[in-house]
Parts: structure tokens; sequence; C-alpha cells
């Protein structure tokens, strides 16, 4: 993706994740804070952190140095070209790492939902994952597209209102780690072979 078509993604942003967030409504809310797209000559652009995506302007949008945490994490996810800051209902309540309790959030998420305990944490807490809950109640999910990283903040927000909500009746019940990395692996594989096929 050049610099002006991301550009445009980023300021259109804002209309796009309300009209998306209506499939969502009973899964908890999702408030996307921050973005960051890498572009096709490796330069990684985002918006400023205090600026709320309704009000964005061309000037909003930053290009980020090799001491940002977007830049390193793109520099290890090659594949990721998204990267959202989200502010969630449900996700902002855990505390701990999320075992593998759903299905989707194995095939799409990982194996485990992590917690990243600081900044410097986080490259560890998205090794093999698609989000990491941060412990300042935020949490970063990434994706193949802007509608991918969308899906997965979604996905993580129902993931962790079935956690918090089971954690009431005695906690829920976990899928085998092993199935469930099988799951994630056949899911990774049939979505880039599908990708492949689209182009």
């Amino acid at each position: 993706m050049n610099k002006k078509e991301a550009i445009q993604i980023l300021l259109n942003a804002a209309g796009f994740f309300e009209q998306q967030s209506a499939g969502y409504k009973s899964w908890g809310k999702v408030e996307v804070l921050q973005i960051s797209i890498r572009l096709e000559n490796d330069e990684i652009i985002y918006t400023q952190k205090n600026k709320a995506l309704s009000l964005l302007t061309a000037e909003d949008i930053l290009v980020a140095n090799n001491d940002s945490v977007f830049y390193k994490i793109f520099s290890k996810r090659k594949k990721v070209q998204v990267i959202l800051i989200t502010q969630q209902e449900f996700a902002s309540q855990v505390k701990e790492e999320i075992p593998p309790i759903l299905d989707d959030q194995a095939q799409l998420l990982g194996v485990t939902v992590r917690i990243a305990k600081n900044e410097d944490d986080i490259l560890h807490a998205l090794n093999g994952r698609y989000a990491a809950v941060l412990l300042n109640g935020k949490s970063i999910c990434l994706g193949n597209s802007i509608d991918d990283a969308y899906v997965a903040a979604q996905l993580l927000e129902k993931t962790s209102k079935a956690f918090v909500e089971a954690k009431y009746l005695g906690g829920a019940k976990s899928i085998n780690k092993i199935e469930a990395w099988l799951m994630q692996q056949f899911y990774q594989f049939k979505y880039s072979k599908e990708a492949k096929k689209n182009k």
C-alpha cells in the first residue's frame, strides 16, 4: 500500500469502525485509539496518540522512528500490515493470560492471549499471537489489513467477555493447547492459500 492510500484509510477509519461495529454490539465495546500501517516501502505511519480518529487530519499522521513500539512489532512480524491500539470493555478487565477457550480465538488470535506487563514485554506477548492485553487497560491487535486487525480486536473482546463471565461460574473450560495450536496452524495455512487465490 502506498502512502496516499494509507493516509486515506486512516482519515476514513472512524467511519469504517462505526459501520463495522454494528455487527459486534453484543460482544462488548471496542474503541480504536491509535492505528499504525506499514507502507509498501516499509515506512511506518501512525495516528497521533491523543487525537480522536474522528478528528484526524493529514497533519495528525506521523512517521514512526526505529525506537517506536510500532517499528519493533513490524520488524518482527513481516506479514502484519496494521496495528491497532484499543480500549475495550471486557479486555480491560483481564489481568491474567487467557487460555484457549474458544475455537475462533485459537484459530485467529493464537493459542492464548497474553498480558504484556510493560512496553518491553509487548513483543513477547505477541509472539505467535495477533492480540495482547496491556496492563494499562488497553490492548494491541494485529492484522494483514485494517479489516483483519479490527476482527482481531472484536474477537479479543468476545474472548475476554467469555473469560470474565465464566470466572463467576467457576472458570472456562480450556481447549487442549496442542489442539488449539493445530487449529491456528490449519487456519493460517488455509487463510494464506485463500488470500493468494483471491489476488
